[in-house]
């Protein structure tokens, strides 16, 4: 399969997911679905952060201690503009260096 049809399909499923959550009543959705579906948001934003620190290898490190860092400002803080800011903000020093 290529990778254009591994994205459209992709797409096609979002899309689909997306519209369903519109359509249907509030009531319809069973609440151990809804308290599953709401871990969707949080493993994908996991599987976009693990696939960039290893996609090229060539400064995994940084990637991994700059991600490290935003990981523990967003601990101390709970706010992501911080660890958005703290990540790039070690990554800039350390790939400046």
């Amino acid at each position: 399969m290529s990778t254009a049809w591994l994205i459209l399909a992709t797409g096609a499923g979002v899309y689909v997911l997306r519209l369903a959550g519109l359509v249907l009543p509030n009531g319809l959705v069973r609440a151990a679905w809804d308290r599953t579906l709401g871990f969707v948001p949080v493993a994908l934003l996991t599987s976009l952060v693990v696939a960039s620190l290893l996609s090229q290898p060539d400064g995994a490190g940084i990637r991994l201690v700059a991600a490290a860092g935003g990981a523990l400002v967003a601990c101390w803080t709970r706010q992501m503009w911080a660890c958005i800011v703290a990540g790039m903000l070690v990554y800039g020093l350390l790939a400046s260096v």
